[in-house]
């Protein structure tokens, strides 16, 4: 594989209904009580060429369901062709279809060299111009971009090299948008590329060696890698704990971007980065156990949003911190019983291996505060007791600080990347207690799992605004055609464009 991290395949921009005539152009066709509501673009072709669209919708060869395309003709007016989308139902029209209307006409309609919409003749009325904008662009590239196969044959690629939003006047909340669309799409392309790797191929090494490498193009951004001799030294026992069961070597990878004043405190993401999970001594269940080449997600959203971010060039610093290893049974794997002491100096018990996620977080949490950022957000596949709280649909959101809290939320709803917001406390840490460490890695009873995981890694942070993604559910989904979402992505991509403004 290559260890160079990918680009985009295709460009966003807006442009004036004048240029659109090299590309196919796509216009919008909603339902109501059985007839065709169509878009104003749809309504003056409509009635140029003699009814065509009303008469496919009557005649049922095009239904208008949500995200159906169809493409109609190729004229002296349309050189590069129209086709018309399908909107669903006009009521319940929304963001969320909106989105699902976009993905599905971007990925039928990558014959096309080139797509246009017409977007603000059907904009849903929870979203404003430049979240929809954003959304647009996020949604379609990434509808666009090929998924990691190491197949001998590879599926067929997208030929559309470019997608616009038309408008009549292209405004800085149309331009702000789908940059910051972009920005979110080639994050989540990062992210489903390291995700989607095998863990035979996708090592801390691996790692490391891509991020040096791909850091090297990107001015304003360093990397620096710490071994596993540097990561004795400062004394991460909690991070080796981890790693020692396997032959692969732990990486303490740390992705430093300066856009602003180098005075300017950074924002801190850090990730967990278990590049293959299989419990180590407290071993997990066979089935499934391929999914465990995911429980690095965290670190594969950390590493895409800044690396996305610094390729943009955005004004703002940001700091990325990502604890890579493996967690395998061995002879010289940790053992249930084992204390061993951390980069704060507390104690721990290690009372289940297979609760190494936070393990490697503490350390690296402790390291990330060293460094005084004016926040810290990390992200994991901690806890399946979050799976069964909150299901797909929402990441688990932990934090004792309130405008974090809120400005998380409010970047997940906007961006359709939501959370939900979990306790933490001292009530959960409380469940931790041990009679022979400071703490142990587990609570004393399953309920609350989510939570008491979050109360552990609060314990790390000091007096840094802090807030935990518990993406177990949301990262990645199970089974045999199991793939990559590219989340929380979104969300932190707008968390940190909304720090700019």
């Amino acid at each position: 594989m290559s260890s160079v991290l990918p680009h985009l395949n295709a460009h966003i921009s807006a442009l004036l209904p004048s240029y659109i005539n090299t590309s196919l152009f796509v216009v919008g066709v909603f339902i109501e009580n059985d007839k065709a509501v169509l878009s104003p673009s749809a309504t003056l072709f409509d009635a140029r060429y003699h009814g065509i669209i009303t008469q496919y919708v009557e005649k049922g060869i095009f239904e208008a369901k949500v995200g159906q395309t169809h493409f109609i003709t190729q004229n002296e007016d349309y050189p590069g062709g129209i086709a018309v989308l399908g909107l669903g139902e006009l009521k319940t029209f929304n963001a969320t279809v909106f989105k699902e209307a976009i993905e599905k006409a971007a990925s039928s309609l990558s014959w096309a060299t080139s797509q246009a919409y017409a977007i603000e003749e059907w904009l849903p009325s929870d979203l404003t111009v430049q979240e929809a904008a954003s959304l647009f662009a996020s949604t379609a590239l990434n509808a666009l971009t090929q998924r990691t196969t190491l197949k001998t044959q590879s599926p067929q690629s997208s030929k559309t090299q470019s997608i616009h939003w038309v408008s009549e006047e292209l405004t800085d909340a149309i331009t702000h948008g789908l940059k910051e669309g972009k920005v979110a799409a080639e994050g989540m392309a990062i992210m489903r590329y390291l995700a989607e790797l095998p863990g035979n191929y996708c090592t801390p090494s691996f790692l490391a060696d891509t991020l040096t490498k791909s850091v090297a193009q990107i001015p304003n951004t360093s990397v620096t890698v710490l071994e596993k001799a540097d990561i004795e030294a400062l004394g991460m026992g909690a991070f080796l704990s981890v790693a020692q069961g396997s032959i692969e070597q732990p990486r303490l990878i740390t992705i430093q971007y300066q856009g602003a004043q180098s005075e300017e405190a950074p924002y801190a993401l850090v990730g967990k980065g278990i590049t293959f999970d299989a419990g180590g001594i407290s071993l997990k269940p066979a089935a499934n156990m391929a999914d465990m080449t995911f429980d690095m997600s965290g670190a594969a959203a950390v590493i895409g949003t800044l690396l996305a971010i610094a390729r943009a060039q955005l004004p703002i610093n940001l700091l990325g911190i990502v604890a890579a290893c493996e967690n395998l049974p061995s002879g010289s794997a940790a053992k249930p019983g084992d204390v061993v002491t951390s980069l704060s100096g507390k104690t721990i018990e290690i009372l289940n291996t297979d609760c190494e996620g936070r393990m490697v977080l503490a350390d690296a949490l402790t390291w990330t505060a060293r460094h005084k950022p004016q926040c810290i957000i990390d992200a994991a596949t901690l806890t399946g007791a979050c799976c069964i709280a909150l299901g797909a649909p929402y990441t688990g959101l932990f934090t004792p600080n309130e405008k974090l809290a809120n400005d998380l939320l409010r970047a997940g709803q906007a961006s359709l990347d939501p959370a939900w917001r979990l306790p933490v406390g001292p009530e959960y840490a409380k469940l931790m207690r041990t009679p022979v460490a400071d703490i142990a890695n587990q609570a004393t009873v399953r309920d609350g799992g989510a939570s008491s995981a979050a109360a552990f890694l609060s314990t790390f942070v000091e007096d840094i605004p802090w807030a935990h993604l518990d993406i177990a559910a949301t990262a990645n989904t199970s089974g045999r055609d199991r793939y990559s979402t590219g989340r929380p992505v979104p969300m932190l991509t707008r968390f940190l464009f909304n720090q700019i403004h």
